[in-house]
């Protein structure tokens, strides 16, 4: 069998973990963070996965040979099953999932496997059991619901996080495990303006079929907790938080330079800008002093750097997260300007 971009030693890891006490009941569960994605490789013809990065994300692309059963598809958003090529699999020894997944994601979703644990239950005689167990939060990063649906990426990241939470829960943790869509997007408003469809139309529908193809892999979210960045209940939330920072001072009006696409008719990050030209589309992009809203978070540049003392994070997560916070000690250097008396430009150094 050959793994492509997923080590061997990565898959066996992952199959140990997941089987860990595993029982019968929950056969699917503990392998389908494996199998679903190297199945096609267990026939005769090896699978090669290989890696793309277009303009707007990256994505992995796998390309198989005609050996393989009809039903492959190069888009998650096509992928369908039929029973045909599962009795091929099964035949040859393969994983039957055709019948096994949908028989136990149907348990898990009848008898609510995934949901969050109350941690405070009252009870008839008023009493309150609290729970003595221990908590996890499992946080995945929402997925963009564009109209091209998963790309193997997605899929990927998340069997890591699905893997990690079936092993707490087996060692007596609570868990919280949500999934949600970060669905503002410049896709969408872009689709809106070249079709005339509301935004709230085509971002309904992606998310849908985002959630059917989530659910055909059977991770173990509490679908109860789903979120999505558009929902009116969320945006609320996220106003209350600027009028917040606005009382304290925090959210102030400034005119900065920023890069701005005539074309999109929007300002750019600087990771959206290649070359001069807007990652979408391509465009011209240029740079202009705009008034807009600042968030002062340099305000809190010594808390959140103190915050980062004792975590057991990797070394290169930590020097991305004091990078991202900026804090430098350094002094402001004052040039005159030759011919502009009174001109001077000052200049912060390290």
């Amino acid at each position: 069998m050959k793994f492509h971009h997923l080590s061997l030693k990565s898959v066996l890891a992952t199959m140990m973990l997941a089987s860990f006490s595993m029982t019968s009941s929950s056969t699917a569960a503990a392998f389908r963070s494996t199998v679903v994605r190297t199945a096609t490789a267990s026939s005769s013809a090896a699978s090669r996965i290989t890696r793309q990065r277009p303009r707007s994300h990256h994505a992995f692309i796998v390309h198989t040979s005609s050996s393989l059963p009809s039903t492959t598809r190069r888009s998650m958003s096509e992928t369908t099953i039929d029973s045909s090529s599962s009795a091929a699999t099964q035949e040859k020894g393969g994983y039957p999932f055709a019948e096994v997944e949908p028989k136990w994601q149907e348990y898990w979703k009848r008898h609510e496997t995934f949901k969050t644990p109350k941690r405070r239950i009252k009870k008839e005689d008023g009493t309150v059991v609290k729970s003595d167990k221990k908590k996890k939060y499992v946080l995945d990063m929402f997925p963009y619901p564009s109209g091209a649906g998963l790309h193997v990426g997605h899929p990927e990241g998340y069997t890591a996080s699905d893997v990690m939470s079936r092993y707490w829960r087996m060692t007596n943790h609570d868990v919280l495990h949500p999934i949600g869509w970060d669905s503002f997007g410049l896709p969408a408003e872009q689709f809106a303006i070249n079709t005339g469809t509301h935004p709230e139309v085509t971002t309904a529908k992606n998310i849908a079929n985002f959630k059917r193809q989530l659910q055909m892999l059977g991770f173990s979210y509490d679908w109860d907790k789903e979120v999505a960045t558009t929902d009116v209940n969320y945006v609320k939330w996220t106003q209350w938080i600027f009028l917040q920072l606005y009382k304290k001072g925090l959210a102030t009006q400034s005119e900065v330079s920023v890069n701005w696409c005539p074309a999109l008719g929007t300002v750019l990050a600087n990771e959206e800008v290649i070359n001069g030209l807007s990652e979408r589309g391509d465009h011209p992009v240029v740079r202009l002093p705009l008034r807009q809203w600042v968030l002062k978070i340099t305000e809190y540049a010594d808390r959140l750097e103190q915050g980062l003392e004792g975590l057991d994070w990797p070394s290169g997560t930590m020097t991305a997260q004091e990078q991202w916070i900026g804090k430098s000690e350094g002094t402001e250097i004052e040039f005159k300007v030759d011919g502009l008396d009174g001109e001077k430009v000052t200049v912060f150094t390290t």
